[in-house]
């Protein structure tokens, strides 16, 4: 019998205890304001968005580090956890959703990253604001500095593909700490465009079914924007899916760029040849063959040896078991790279250089708003 693999799980989105908690994090007036709920105000799941077991009695699923640990570090002999908390998604006013990531930063720091990781097994997200890119740059370099922050997350949705010039400063603070940037899907508070391009579906069912689709425009956009080749070390990370649409995409991407590449000659190279410098993918339990002897074959189309990194997406209803996404199926050395050595790799200290500490006089959150 071969040897127990060790497991970085890449996708974990912590819960604050009750909806309003964030707000202690934060400063007048923004802690009065009305906030979103912490529930997907369009297309909520039928049943519930979480897996019931993950609910602590009378808090949030996914809010108590006690359970969690158990859940991930006792009971499944995890390494490490990544955690990516979600915000309130798209808020109107742009200076109220920065003032939500960066409550979510504070509160993240003080609990998770702090009290509550002794072992260190716990690694955080730089939550930032898109809609409000000095805001957004000036949270990455505040967070910076900190040991157990790895990455900068960013919701999915948005009102502009991120290859746009408005977010560059955004890639350009990340990519100067060697942090990579997070998008994952977020909560809907209804400011949101229409989730496909022919508007609105009716039922849950096919939101769910074609939503990872949506990470196509931005990686498109990072590529045909030339962002890439601006900022060399720049990394994404799509920590919700999207790996069994990825080639299909990528060889109909080839083949526009050969025909068209005179329109943007700063885009130096076929779009497949960036994957494996700038992009990863976070497994998914609801994509991909169900029959484990085929994951081999799509996973090898997938290039899922260099790209995919094991991601539970604990707490919700689609948390998914290592052997589940990761199977038997595939030679042990594959297994290990996608478990544990992907993620490793991309987190390590190493790859984020000198990481200036923290200033102590980072200026105020209503300064930077």
């Amino acid at each position: 019998m071969s040897e127990r693999l060790p497991i970085i799980d890449a996708a974990v989105h912590p819960m604050v205890q009750t909806a309003d908690e964030l707000k202690k994090y934060v400063p007048s007036p923004w802690n009065h304001s009305f906030w979103p709920g912490t529930e997907r105000y369009h297309y909520p799941h039928p049943t519930s968005e979480y897996a019931g077991w993950t609910r602590p009695a009378g808090a949030l699923p996914g809010s108590d580090p006690e359970l969690l640990s158990r859940h991930l570090f006792a009971e499944r002999g995890f390494e490490q956890a990544v955690l990516l908390p979600l915000t309130r998604g798209l808020i109107p006013d742009p200076a109220l959703g920065s003032a939500v990531c960066r409550g979510t930063n504070e509160w993240l720091a003080q609990t998770w990253l702090g009290e509550w990781n002794t072992e260190k097994r716990f690694k955080g997200t730089i939550r930032v604001n898109p809609m409000d890119p000095q805001a957004a740059v000036a949270e990455i370099e505040h967070w910076a500095g900190h040991p157990d922050m790895v990455q900068v997350g960013v919701p999915m949705e948005s009102h502009a593909p991120y290859g746009e010039r408005q977010f560059f400063k955004i890639w350009e603070a990340a990519e100067k700490h060697g942090l990579p940037v997070a998008v994952h899907p977020d909560f809907a508070p209804g400011v949101e465009f229409a989730p496909s391009p022919a508007g609105h579906p009716r039922w849950y069912v096919e939101f769910a079914s074609f939503y990872s689709g949506t990470f196509f425009y931005h990686l498109s956009s990072w590529i045909a924007h030339g962002v890439f080749d601006h900022l060399e070390g720049f990394k994404v990370v799509f920590a919700d899916g999207g790996l069994d649409l990825l080639m299909p995409y990528m060889w109909r991407l080839d083949e526009h760029w050969r025909a068209l590449r005179y329109e943007h000659p700063w885009t130096k190279k076929e779009p497949t040849l960036y994957l494996k410098d700038h992009v990863r993918f976070v497994t998914q339990r609801m994509e991909g063959p169900e029959e484990p002897d085929k994951v081999p074959g799509w996973f090898e189309i997938a290039h899922a040896d260099a790209l995919l990194m094991y991601g539970s997406n604990y707490p919700h209803w689609t948390f998914a078991e290592p052997e589940a996404v990761v199977p038997a199926t595939l030679a042990e050395q594959q297994r290990r790279r996608i478990l544990f050595e992907n993620a490793a790799a991309l987190y390590s200290p190493d790859q984020r250089g000198d990481r200036p500490s923290r200033n102590a006089a980072t200026p105020s959150l209503k300064s930077q708003l």
